[in-house]
């Protein structure tokens, strides 16, 4: 369900590459939704330089004001779920839980685009969607460590987009799906935020948890997280919960290195897992 980073890349230098998102800049866009893009960087401004990543009520819609964590465990999930914010606050490297951790400055491109680019203009779709930021960075891990979207799956297996979601997961637990799925594997404003949205979708519906496992190893693993799927060796035995750990270390990692600096949105710096095929 995910390619290793190794697989991906080899990283050769721990320098950090600025690049500028090819997104319009919020003066570009100030002509159509001037707004929603003021409110947007003044909200990701308080974000970066506050005391704490917590966003304010008025950043929310109503209809998202709700609880992100379903207060009962969804039919099938293998897991009582979890909110984004319990995952990526408690979590906390441990190699021998985790799979290894990767940072490095990554100067591929992926769909089209720069690593820099999927960051800040995820980061941006969900922090206006009104994710919270530990759902937010979890998308960004999510981008970190799939890089570019993976064609080689079929059937209900299909992968989409820069999460790489199945069409099992999308197709159950999306809310906003184009007539294409197709449209997801673009890099425009419209896909970017069809891909955040329905993520949203499904890690709200499940919990976070529960989503991670799904994107891991499908409905395998959703219904049955501790069951091993695969026979490569390097994998763990606990492989989903492990999965589930380095994502939403990656995801904290990549919040305390923004709070730190502001350029760490928008900067080519990875923050990923050495997660083997399964």
């Amino acid at each position: 369900m995910i390619s290793s980073v190794s697989s991906r890349s080899n990283p050769s230098s721990f320098l950090t590459s600025l690049q500028s998102s090819t997104r319009p800049q919020p003066a570009q866009q100030a002509q159509t939704q001037p707004s929603q893009d003021t409110s947007a960087a003044a909200l990701r401004n308080k974000l970066f330089y506050a005391d704490s990543f917590e966003s304010s009520p008025s950043a929310r819609t109503q209809s998202q004001s709700l609880s992100a964590t379903p207060t009962t465990r969804p039919a099938g999930a293998g897991s009582d779920p979890l909110g984004a914010d319990a995952l990526v606050k408690a979590s906390s490297h441990d190699a021998s839980r985790d799979y290894p951790a990767l940072s490095y400055a990554d100067d591929k491109q992926y769909n089209g685009q720069p690593l820099g680019f999927w960051k800040k203009n995820v980061w941006d779709s969900a922090i206006k969607s009104g994710a919270a930021p530990e759902e937010a960075a979890l998308l960004v891990a999510q981008v970190m460590q799939e890089g570019g979207t993976d064609f080689n799956k079929s059937g209900a297996a299909t992968n989409y987009g820069p999460f790489n979601l199945n069409k099992d997961l999308l197709e159950t637990y999306g809310k906003h799906l184009p007539d294409d799925l197709q449209m997801l594997n673009g890099s425009s404003p419209e896909a970017i935020d069809l891909n955040v949205s329905n993520a949203l979708d499904a890690m709200r519906a499940v919990g976070a948890n529960n989503y991670l496992h799904h994107v891991r190893g499908g409905r395998t693993n959703f219904e049955h997280p501790q069951q091993r799927i695969s026979n490569n060796p390097n994998v763990k035995g606990d492989d989903a919960f492990a999965f589930e750990r380095s994502l939403t270390n990656n995801a904290r990692l990549f919040l305390e290195a923004a709070q730190a600096n502001p350029s760490a949105l928008t900067d080519n710096q990875r923050f990923a897992s050495d997660i083997p095929n399964i």
